[in-house]
């Protein structure tokens, strides 16, 4: 099973819309994959395959282990499902 956060500030404003729109997007191709969303203060990205969140958190992860995707318009449901599922296909 995939292991992906979506990451923010808080933990609860982006985050939490990115991991719906995510959802969406594994459930509409039948992936396995368990979403959670968390604050950038006290996520351990090491522990996921794939951190969502935006470039100025990415560069926060950088060194992470796990594959990051930037979304920087959080409403661009196209450009996360391409950039997820690219993710996806890499692992």
């Amino acid at each position: 099973m995939i292991k992906i956060v979506t990451v923010c500030g808080a933990g609860v404003g982006s985050s939490m819309m990115l991991r719906v729109f995510t959802q969406q997007i594994i459930e509409a191709y039948n992936i396995e994959a368990e979403v959670e969303a968390s604050d950038i203060g006290s996520v351990n990205a090491n522990e996921y395959d794939i951190v969502i969140t935006t470039s100025d958190f990415a560069n926060v992860l950088r060194e992470s282990t796990a594959k990051i995707v930037r979304i920087d318009n959080l409403m661009d449901k196209a450009y996360l499902k391409s950039e997820l599922l690219s993710a996806i296909n890499e692992l």
